[in-house]
């Protein structure tokens, strides 16, 4: 025995036992609708177009609205000292040093534009529009996470059962060894019989290592999805239970009016309906009306007067009409009704791709349950061939490497039932999410 087969023998016997036995001290079960519980509250693409929608929410409110007034208030005092030597008209001369003179003023000042042609008003519709549109690019966001976890779930769902997969084989295998072992013992087996089945033995070993690796990094992809530590240990769910059966109709019925990428392009073209509505506003006179009031007072040591006060309330209106502004509000007119133009193409380029994204998916929906029905009943045809033909090698009627064969069939059989049927589910959810029923249904 060379020294490459003594080393997988070590790693069967030492490393492997340690590796099955963390696996299995993980009790806790992460069914796929927590992970996506936890992705929805950590996972950080999540949570930033969920602030988003926050920033979007404070914008529709009033206070960003122009509907109301703006109030300022104003105050300030003057001191000053000097010199002063002054000659009046009649001939009086007066000087005195260090004269003093202070100013005291104070105001409040309100400002309010009565009518502005009504773009306040289309400026309050288009940030609710756009606050609806920041739910739908959040929603299609989370959508696009979400399905990019549950693959990544389920890939840890498959190569899990991959594992179980491959210790059944490996017990079959060791099994396989010792009987051949006996044999050998007995004169009945060659000691190449032996060697086979020692080698099939190590490199189902091996299998599972490599196996198990690919499982570690599909588990870390699936961390990063959910925002959560790296240590985390859990184990997934391998049961997978599959919705009633759709039919093209419906799901294209519900892919015209939920569909969330076809919805904000509606959505995008009815705010560029109102911004053209609203290039009209530069055509239309503006009225302002604003009130006033302020307090003045200066006090003097010198000077025509000595002392002055004045205060009381300033009421005024002004109407504005900008007659010609060099053609700025035509060009903002013109551009706004080539941006309506543009969104109402956009719009049908994504009602026929989504035509087309239905149909693929509805036919890859189909099939991947074709291809799961047959690879059922190809792995019920592999487990009944390998029970024979477990039967006919104790008896002698097939020789080990037929055995073997057999094992193979029945484990690659398994395996590709496992991938069908993820296949199939994932196939599933991305029909829902193109239908729009994707969040509901989760």
């Amino acid at each position: 025995m060379n020294w490459r087969n003594k080393f997988i023998i070590i790693i069967v016997l030492f490393v492997l036992p340690a590796w099955i036995s963390a696996q299995q001290s993980v009790d806790s079960v992460l069914k796929l609708s927590d992970a996506v519980a936890v992705a929805m509250i950590k996972n950080q693409d999540i949570l930033t177009v969920k602030n988003n929608v926050r920033i979007a929410e404070v914008n529709k409110g009033v206070l960003n609205s122009g509907y109301l007034p703006s109030l300022v208030g104003l105050a300030g005092a003057n001191y000053s000292k000097n010199n002063t030597d002054m000659t009046f008209a009649s001939g009086d001369n007066v000087s005195k040093s260090g004269a003093v003179s202070k100013t005291y003023n104070a105001s409040l000042g309100l400002n309010y534009r009565l009518f502005d042609g009504l773009s306040r008003n289309y400026n309050f519709k288009i940030l609710n529009k756009t606050y609806t549109l920041s739910e739908l690019q959040a929603r299609s966001v989370i959508e696009n996470t979400l399905i990019r976890l549950i693959r990544s779930y389920y890939q840890v769902s498959l190569l899990t059962s991959r594992i179980e997969n491959i210790k059944r084989t490996i017990t079959i295998s060791n099994e396989r060894l010792g009987y051949m072992k006996d044999k050998y013992d007995f004169g009945q087996a060659t000691e190449l019989d032996l060697l086979n089945a020692e080698v099939d033995r190590n490199n189902d070993s091996v299998n599972y290592i490599n196996t198990f690796r690919q499982l570690e990094l599909a588990g870390n992809d699936m961390k990063v999805m959910m925002g959560i530590p790296m240590s985390t240990e859990f184990v997934v769910d391998t049961v997978v239970i599959f919705g009633t059966t759709f039919n093209y109709e419906d799901i294209w019925q519900n892919a015209s009016n939920k569909n969330v990428d076809y919805l904000i392009a509606q959505q995008s073209k009815g705010i560029s309906e109102i911004q053209l509505k609203q290039s009209h506003t530069g055509y239309i006179p503006k009225i302002d009306i604003n009130g006033r009031y302020s307090y003045n007072r200066i006090d003097n040591d010198l000077g025509s007067f000595l002392y002055q006060k004045s205060d009381g309330i300033n009421l005024g209106a002004s109407l504005s009409w900008n007659l010609f502004d060099g053609g700025q509000t035509r060009v903002r007119e013109q551009n706004a009704r080539i941006n309506v133009e543009n969104a109402q193409i956009y719009i049908e380029k994504i009602g026929i791709e989504l035509q087309r994204q239905v149909a693929d998916a509805y036919s890859n929906y189909k099939n991947m349950l074709f291809i799961l029905k047959t690879e059922e009943g190809n792995k019920k045809i592999n487990e009944l061939n390998f029970n024979r033909s477990v039967e006919q090698f104790q008896i002698g009627q097939i020789t080990s490497l037929d055995f073997r064969k057999a094992q193979i069939n029945l484990q690659e059989s398994i395996d590709r039932y496992n991938q069908a049927m993820y296949n199939a589910k994932v196939a599933e959810l991305e029909m829902m999410k193109l239908a729009g029923m994707f969040l509901d249904k989760l």
